[in-house]
């Protein structure tokens, strides 16, 4: 090859001659004529006072001279042109193509093999599409990444030198991207994915419409950041799938995408989302028949369960639901398999089933090896397990297996895990000091590697535990807060209850022994109710333990019951953990006054304190705890929790007894519903009070788990449904905001939680979803709803006149400026102007609403000083606004300035539950005055179920107003009337 990166003259061989002589060659098939590399063609075709600008030299010069003036044959540069498909080859692609947008895999599958097979395809386009299909079904139908780029190995070179159809060539690269970003050792390769995105993205130029495409490659990036473990790459990516999202139809693809968004939330902490969206993913991908993603999901579902403390059993369900999906869309054995495992061994530890699990860890680990794969994804699970059996040695094995591994997968990562078992290792060998300073160590490692979550919180949860064995009193307070924080951000019942006991512990070696005991019983409280044997059991003798320390008379007689307990289950008695360097027991915390009796006062409130504010916990679970604190403080009480409706009507949420209550008290959850807490059989002299508290607390926790989004309705648990349309006067009325599907349900929650914001708001969606509808309920639903709404339309307005007709003007501004006119900004002070269409904002407008967003200033026309106002800004566009930055038509630091909080209006085809609504409340709004509106009759339900509705919203509005133009209006509209065809 010709060495040609020496900058020279060229001579008349300029960067526009040089494009003008490749044509409509990609770079890479130019290249490849000339015998020099792709990189190489860019360079020339750079300006030549770029710094990588070069000059082509030598004999390739020379080559190009003689093609410029005509001199070489066809033979020497082969004239290579794009083929586009047949007609009849598209005719007998398209339905193929469809099946797999509806996950009909087996289906799409042999239609595309007889296509293949029959030569009926006789354009490279037309074979690479059908090899596309075939891979992309094997990738996210099969999870057989490899079949998947043997299928598409075959067609990258044609897609290199630019044989194929551009939107062809554009789904090659970006399943290219895909499968060199797919979590196999033997794939995996970053480089590789990125060069495929970057290919893909210049194609994306030309073919701005290809919104699957371009979701394609945002979900590669983003898998290929969180493969390498490096969360400064996740942020960089975050949030770009969610953008592209917006625009893609395949219903398939939708929920590829939503699993992605809910991974992301789950690494940013934001756990509750996370959660609500694996379960909706996998409930989607039920409905559609996607076995894949409905597998992968529910494995998830069930790992975000056990941080959410659910017992053991609920998780082994949902583990045993993702095999028989897997098994029942034949899938090979992939990731999936191996988080499904990794839950599963997590909730069998739980139950004291260490055999079990080790075999589900084992059977996970085959798998890893297949995948040639970094061992650190099992690694807490197992290091977990073989700390609760006290097996050091095991601990030390998986250690060096970490820290031998040789992969190019996350290899940092998985040395930082290793360090952290080495620290497991100590602490089950009982060197605490020396698992301390360990753990400190794995967390540091892991800081430095941009802070994998994950590990920072296992290695800050049991640095805490360690210190306390050692009995470093102020060591230890220092890491419990950076734990506390942690966990703010990262909210998990079940490490919240680990730490209250590991606190316990610290508390003890500080002398603060009633404290202490507090929390561990809650600690306990927490574990029993959840189901988790083995931490109920090892907590139990901690306590034991403490009342040794105590010098309690039946301490001895707890310690044998606790010994028993753990050789029962398969767990060794624990020794004393309380380090000789403790405080003697009470040295910390008041002693009680003389002759002071036994009786129920505010010492008796801390450990159901404790026990009901475990952060992370969702509704069930708080009202399981609340009756279980009762039934502790006012033992045979048969306490229970009942909702009562706005019409007095009783349901009952937790409490089996029959008997009425002696004692109730109402209390509200913070979101509508209204409880009632009761018991049955008298109290203490200061028990009314005390249940007066209890429901008080309970329902500021039932508040914080809505707010936090753990109070996520479950199908068949009490005390989960949603405010029904019966219960009247509990929402604020919004125009023509019909909500009967989950989506725009959840839509109106989420609007809701806005209503003290004064945030910029971006609403997106197709045209005639209703985003207008949901600008006007963002402001009926704020804390300025009383205050002016202005609506203004950027697609209406002259470009001449914009300016004026957004900030104002002075009489005398221009010619035709009569009168003052204080704009659209100035009309909405101290209320929410509407900016609809956004997108079509012209750009020297831009910088100046810019300025209003920022500043909350207005500068009109032939003023001399800015005006302030104080205006809610809600935009609208059905445009893809990070196209129209990467076109140069959107300011992108507006775009970002937009984007504070961006809603999505879901189509009308994805909320179905909507359509009747909607039909039967245009009904009521188009039927005259004075007359009875008519009935929809079954057929025409029917029809409009069955219909697409790709006007969305306002194509169903015309239909219904169209039915109703002919009179004399019929008793009952049928499908005869509904002319939804036109």
């Amino acid at each position: 090859m010709e060495s040609i990166e020496e900058k020279g003259e060229g001579g008349e061989l300029s960067p526009e001659a040089i494009r003008a002589l490749r044509g409509g060659h990609s770079r890479a098939a130019f290249a490849r004529m000339l015998g020099v590399t792709p990189l190489t063609v860019y360079r020339w075709e750079l300006p030549e006072d770029a710094p990588q600008a070069r000059r082509p030299r030598g004999r390739v010069a020379q080559a190009l001279k003689q093609l410029q003036g005509g001199g070489l044959t066809g033979a020497r540069l082969p004239s290579l042109s794009r083929q586009e498909l047949r007609p009849e080859e598209s005719q007998r692609l398209q339905p193929c193509l469809d099946r797999l947008k509806r996950a009909e895999w087996r289906a799409a599958e042999e239609e595309l093999l007889t296509l293949l097979a029959s030569g009926v395809l006789k354009t490279p386009g037309a074979r690479a599409l059908a090899a596309v299909g075939l891979s992309h079904l094997q990738r996210w139908g099969r999870e057989d990444s490899r079949g998947a780029l043997a299928t598409l190995l075959p067609h990258l070179g044609e897609a290199e030198m630019g044989l194929l159809p551009q939107g062809v060539e554009l789904q090659v690269h970006a399943l290219a991207a895909n499968l060199y970003a797919s979590p196999d050792g033997k794939l995996f390769d970053a480089v590789k994915s990125d060069a495929h995105v970057a290919r893909a993205e210049a194609l994306l130029v030309e073919t701005p419409d290809a919104s699957d495409a371009r979701c394609l490659l945002r979900m590669a990036q983003t898998a290929g950041a969180f493969y390498l473990g490096e969360t400064e790459r996740v942020a960089r990516y975050s949030g770009r799938v969610a953008e592209a999202l917006t625009h893609v139809t395949d219903p398939a693809l939708r929920l590829l995408a939503e699993d992605v968004c809910a991974h992301e939330e789950a690494i940013r902490g934001e756990t509750t989302q996370a959660t609500r969206r694996f379960r909706e993913v996998a409930q989607g991908a039920a409905r559609l028949g996607y076995a894949f993603l409905e597998a992968r999901n529910l494995a998830f579902l069930a790992q975000r369960r056990l941080d959410e403390a659910c017992e053991p059993e609920e998780a082994l369900l949902l583990v045993r639901r993702a095999r028989e999906a897997a098994y029942g869309g034949r899938m090979a054995r992939g990731f999936s398999f191996i988080f499904a495992a990794r839950a599963e061994a997590e909730a069998l530890i739980r139950l004291a089933r260490f055999t079990e699990a080790e075999a589900a860890l084992d059977e996970a680990d085959a798998v890893v090896e297949e995948l040639s794969w970094t061992p650190l994804q099992l690694a807490v699970t197992r290091a977990k397990l073989w700390l609760t059996v006290n097996r050091p040695a095991e601990l030390r094995k998986l250690a060096s297996r970490l820290s031998s591994y040789d992969g190019n997968i996350q290899r940092s990562l998985t040395g930082a895990y290793a360090l952290f078992v080495e620290a497991m290792a100590d602490l089950s060998e009982g060197t605490a000091q020396r698992a301390a300073a360990g753990f400190a160590a794995a967390g540091a490692r892991g800081m430095e590697l941009g802070g994998w979550p994950y590990l920072r919180r296992e290695c800050l949860l049991y640095e805490t535990a360690a210190r306390a064995y050692a009995g470093q009193r102020e060591e230890g307070r220092v890491v419990l807060r950076r734990t506390r924080a942690f966990l703010e951000r990262m909210p998990s019942a079940w490490h919240s209850a680990l730490l209250h006991r590991f606190e316990g512990m610290l508390l003890v070696v500080e002398g603060r022994t009633r404290e202490a005991r507090d929390l561990l019983e809650a600690s306990l409280g927490t574990f029993r109710l959840s189901g988790d044997v083995c931490m109920a059991a090892f907590t139990r003798s901690l306590l034991a333990w403490l009342s040794k320390h105590e010098s309690d008379p039946a301490a001895d007689e707890l310690l044998a019951a606790s010994d028993a307990e753990l050789r029962r289950i398969g767990m060794a008695p624990q020794p004393n953990f309380i380090p000789a360097t403790a405080r003697p027991a009470g040295s910390g915390s008041p002693a009680p006054e003389p002759g002071a009796t036994a009786r129920l006062g505010s010492e008796a409130l801390v450990v159901p304190f404790e026990r009901l504010s475990v952060r992370g916990m969702g509704a069930p679970l708080i009202q399981r705890e609340l009756l279980g604190v009762l039934e502790g403080l006012f033992p045979g009480c048969a306490p229970r929790l009942e909702e009562v409706d706005s019409q007095g009507r009783v349901t009952v949420l937790a409490g089996l007894d029959a008997r009425p209550a002696t004692d109730e008290v109402e209390f509200g959850d913070g979101c509508g519903r209204r409880l009632r807490l009761g018991v049955v059989g008298p109290l203490p002299v200061d028990g009314r009070a005390m249940l007066t508290l209890l429901s008080r607390l309970g329902g500021f926790a039932l508040e914080v788990a809505t707010l936090r989004g753990f109070a996520t309705v479950e199908p068949g648990v009490p005390g989960t449904s949603e405010p029904t349309s019966e219960e009247p006067g509990r929402e604020t009325e919004l125009p023509g905001f019909i909500a009967a599907s989950p989506s725009m349900k959840r839509l109106r929650a989420e609007l809701s939680r806005l209503s003290a914001s004064r945030s910029t708001v971006i609403v997106t969606g197709e045209s005639g979803a209703g985003k207008e509808v949901v600008a006007r309920a963002v402001h009926l639903l704020s804390t300025r709803s009383q205050r002016p709404y202005v609506a203004f339309n950027c697609a209406a307005v002259p470009k001449e006149l914009f300016e004026g007709q957004l900030f104002g003007y002075r009489r005398g501004a221009f010619t035709g400026a009569a009168s003052d006119h204080p704009g659209v900004l100035r009309a909405a002070h101290g209320g929410t102007l509407f900016l609809d269409e956004i997108g079509e904002l012209p750009l020297d407008v831009q910088p100046k609403l810019l300025r209003v967003l920022e500043n909350g200033e207005v500068f009109p026309l032939g003023e001399t000083r800015p005006v302030e106002v104080d205006v809610r800004v809600v935009a609208a566009t059905h445009r893809d606004l990070g196209q129209l930055v990467r076109e140069g038509r959107f300011r992108e630091d507006l775009y970002y300035r937009l984007q504070v909080v961006p809603v999505r209006v879901p189509p009308l085809r994805e909320r179905r539950e909507d359509v009747v609504a909607l039909a039967r409340h245009f009904v009521r709004q188009l039927t005259p005055e004075g007359q009875p509106p008519p009935q929809l009759g079954s057929d025409a339900l029917e029809a409009l179920m069955a219909h697409p509705w790709p006007g969305n919203v306002r194509e169903l509005r015309n239909v219904i107003e169209r039915s109703m133009a002919y009179g004399p209006l019929p008793a009952v509209l049928g499908a005869k009337q509904m002319r939804i065809a036109g």
